[in-house]
């Protein structure tokens, strides 16, 4: 029942927000996210204790920007429901691109691309924006949401945008083999989970847990490694920043090449977040697990 209300709740928000101007659906954003920021106290702390510990700052500057940082999500949110009106046509002129070059370099390699990213700003556009405006080959790792009407819903916008949905429950083959069609796969990498095999690595100076799955496949397909992340500028357009390719050597020692590439990419995550900071969603824990030398120490 629970879930019925949720889904005609999120169909009843669809339709309005799609009815009403743009900058009108952002302005209600702002101001639902502001309530979300107050209400969500559990969020809020995490946010405040994360934005604290990565950049040293003050309580009251760790809430003014958590603050900010819920508007923002709650703006990218809407727009990623309005996204599905665009044309393209709109988007290519929403969307700005810097460090393009990297990406045709990459793609030229002919092994497909793992596109590094993270929860930054309006991520699903960034998807959209290569397959739909630039029509190169992109594939995203999605995982699966709790009721599936609205992961249908999302699924189906993707396939609108000629975005190829790959679910995480599916076999690794099938990321391999968009990869070997010269496939970008967009990689989220900057979450704490205990359901996908990952190993510590740096992360703000602090070890954090990291998948390593999208990483074991780049070493198999000698698929190169190139960060990016999409940024709400302050006239509500965006920009996409793209970085230059990882670059690092293979060894024969599997477990110490992964360790050494994520942190890698974590670093990478670090100087894609610090562009903007409040764009990333710092509610999520990213340090909830600790590695057991931690805990061995702790005793």
């Amino acid at each position: 029942m629970k879930n019925g209300l949720i889904y005609i709740f999120a169909l009843f928000l669809i339709r309005l927000l799609k009815a009403i101007p743009r900058q009108l659906a952002l302005m209600l954003a702002g101001v639902m996210g502001e309530v979300w920021y107050f209400a969500d106290s559990k969020g809020r702390r995490m946010a405040c204790q994360q934005l604290s510990f990565a950049f040293k700052l003050s309580p009251r500057d760790a809430e003014i920007r958590a603050k900010a940082c819920f508007q923002l999500m709650a703006k990218n949110l809407v727009d990623m429901i309005l996204m599905g009106n665009w044309s393209k046509e709109y988007m290519e002129q929403m969307v700005s691109v810097e460090g393009y070059q990297h990406y045709l370099s990459a793609e030229a390699k002919g092994k497909g691309i793992i596109a590094l990213t993270g929860h930054i700003g309006q991520f699903e556009l960034l998807a959209a924006w290569f397959a739909y405006v630039k029509e190169r080959k992109v594939a995203v790792i999605g995982r699966k949401l709790y009721d599936k009407r609205l992961d249908a819903l999302l699924v189906a916008q993707r396939r609108k945008f000629n975005v190829l949905n790959i679910a995480t429950v599916d076999s690794p083959l099938s990321i391999m083999r968009a990869l070997g069609k010269g496939y970008a796969l967009g990689v989220l990498l900057d979450q704490d989970s205990s359901n996908v095999k990952g190993y510590f690595a740096d992360f703000y100076g602090k070890k954090a847990l990291t998948a390593a799955g999208p990483i074991m496949i780049a070493r198999k397909t000698k698929s190169p490694i190139l960060p990016m992340a999409i940024y709400r500028t302050n006239n509500d357009k965006f920009i996409i920043r793209i970085l230059p390719e990882l670059r690092f050597e293979w060894t024969d020692d599997v477990t110490g090449d992964i360790i050494r590439v994520l942190t890698m990419c974590n670093k990478a995550l670090e100087e894609l977040i610090n562009y903007d900071p409040i764009q990333w969603a710092w509610i999520h824990n990213r340090w909830r697990h600790r590695p057991p030398e931690e805990k061995l120490d702790a005793n």
